[in-house]
């Protein structure tokens, strides 16, 4: 089977302080991913945004095309032609873009794409509930050349009999907008207790046991999510990433953000088996196998 690799990562990290806007985020990160890429801009076929808090709260037109644009990807008609649109799946964005960017590369249709996130809120006076730091992070993924490498299954399940437990709606009672989020207090013991029939099903589609993964990357929702994570899947705690301590929860961003900062601390190492592991609003697990 022919697989998809991430081909180039490329990051914007909150800052404290920072006042960027989710746009410029996107933009920074997409360049740093085209900068650290061995690709053309005008290479890549498809561009999906799974971004979810924009500047501005902008619902349409798509994100993805003021990307496009300003990171100048075939934004003239007369030339090659870049497909961009925007996904939402809230924590499990990023991994559904690339989801989609796999199928499309196994059945011939694209060589090479990008999937890129930003998060930014800069209501006047923020909802409390909102904690996500501003930050941006891209992803070009092309055909591997070694068949071996590269994703392998992915899974997700929505559990829509708790889809009341994480809400979040743009309120037109204020000026410009403002972004209302409700969290029920049980969400992380919700999200742990949907995790592991979406982890059993991937290691069954992808014929592997779970001593065979060397490491798990999740969402970094908080210290006490992760530190749970290796009970859950029954797995050692050196296994679960936990860059809990180096970045907060920053939603659609966060696995590449953790994925990039176990590349630089060189947590991750040829030939290992790595599981992204994401939750969200739905409530949404996603998973996917990715041989590195």
């Amino acid at each position: 089977m022919q697989r998809c690799r991430i081909e180039s990562i490329g990051v914007s990290s909150p800052k404290k302080g920072d006042i960027k806007g989710s746009l410029e985020h996107a933009v920074k990160a997409g360049k740093r991913c085209l900068g650290a890429s061995g690709r053309r801009s005008t290479e890549i076929a498809i561009l999906i945004n799974t971004g979810i808090h924009r500047d501005g709260h902008y619902a349409e037109p798509a994100v993805a095309c003021f990307i496009q644009k300003k990171l100048d990807i075939n934004p003239e008609f007369q030339e090659m032609r870049t497909l961009s649109f925007d996904l939402q799946n809230g924590g499990s964005g990023m991994l559904s873009g690339a989801y989609v960017l796999a199928n499309m590369m196994r059945s011939g249709q694209i060589q090479a794409g990008m999937v890129i996130s930003s998060e930014g809120n800069y209501d006047n006076q923020p909802d409390p509930n909102y904690h996500y730091p501003s930050s941006g992070a891209a992803i070009i993924l092309d055909i591997s050349p070694i068949s071996s490498k590269g994703f392998g299954s992915f899974c997700f399940k929505t559990f829509d009999e708790y889809s009341d437990m994480y809400t979040s709606v743009v309120s037109l009672k204020e000026k410009k907008g403002k972004i209302l989020i409700n969290r029920k207090k049980e969400l992380e013991e919700t999200y742990l207790h949907c995790v592991p029939q979406v982890w059993d099903e991937l290691l069954r589609s992808e014929g592997l046991a779970p001593d065979a993964v060397d490491l798990v990357i999740p969402s970094q929702i908080s210290p006490s999510f992760v530190s749970a994570l290796p009970k859950t899947l029954g797995l050692p705690k050196e296994k679960i990433l936990d860059v809990t301590d180096f970045i907060d929860d920053t939603l659609s961003t966060s696995p590449i953000l953790a994925l990039q900062r176990a590349i630089d601390k060189k947590f991750v190492t040829k030939d290992q088996t790595l599981v992204f592991l994401t939750v969200g609003s739905g409530i949404t697990i996603g998973s996917a196998v990715y041989y590195i």
